[in-house]
């Protein structure tokens, strides 16, 4: 099978892509990727350490204002979406799975347009911007949390799936974690993360 991956600017984002490709490969050892991210994200540094091929494009996300630069956004976009073309055409992948963040945008939408089969997967309980807009597009949209199916448009085929990530989180070694970071075996510890502010309008939803 021959994936094409795309997501980033976050690990949030790249993570769960990672997480795929590797559980791909447990179930085809022959499975080959290319992962599609963007020239200023951290994916251009976290994905080829994990030894999956990446080639990049040139895209920023929108302003939530209005700005000028948002007209740079589209012309950008649009320049991703043709370079994108390029990329799916020499590959030519059998399915393409976005994992949000902006870089997304161009790679999916290039993909649905091709007639690509597409999955997009969102993370959060409230999806963003890229994948509320890419899931007009796409063959399946994946959701980490019951309840989130409500966000996409109605009689979109949407699976409940998990974040991919906990796989690996699962199956992490304890003793091996806890040395990496300094601390006794034996201790309890406090796990605090950060999350998104969430719009008004979305909560109205």
């Amino acid at each position: 099978m021959r994936v094409v991956l795309t997501g980033g600017g976050t690990g949030g984002h790249i993570y769960p892509a990672v997480a795929i490709a590797r559980q791909c490969e447990a179930d085809d050892p022959t499975s080959e990727f290319l992962y599609i991210g963007g020239t200023r994200g951290l994916e251009s540094k976290l994905v080829p350490q994990e030894k999956i091929p990446f080639k990049s494009i040139d895209i920023t996300g929108f302003r939530r204002k209005i700005s000028t630069e948002n007209i740079k956004t589209v012309v950008r976009f649009l320049k991703g979406v043709s370079k994108s073309k390029r990329l799916l055409a020499d590959f030519k992948p059998d399915v393409v799975i976005g994992t949000g963040g902006y870089v997304c945008g161009p790679v999916v939408y290039a993909a649905a347009k091709m007639g690509i089969p597409c999955i997009i997967h969102e993370q959060n309980a409230i999806p963003g911007l890229t994948n509320t807009f890419l899931s007009r597009y796409v063959t399946t949209v994946a959701v980490s949390f019951e309840g989130s199916e409500g966000f996409f448009p109605k009689g979109k085929h949407v699976i409940y799936t998990g974040n991919p990530r906990a796989t690996t989180v699962q199956s992490a070694n304890r003793e091996r974690g806890f040395a990496s970071l300094g601390i006794p075996n034996d201790s309890s510890v406090v796990l605090i993360v950060g999350g998104s502010v969430v719009p008004k309008q979305s909560m109205m939803r």
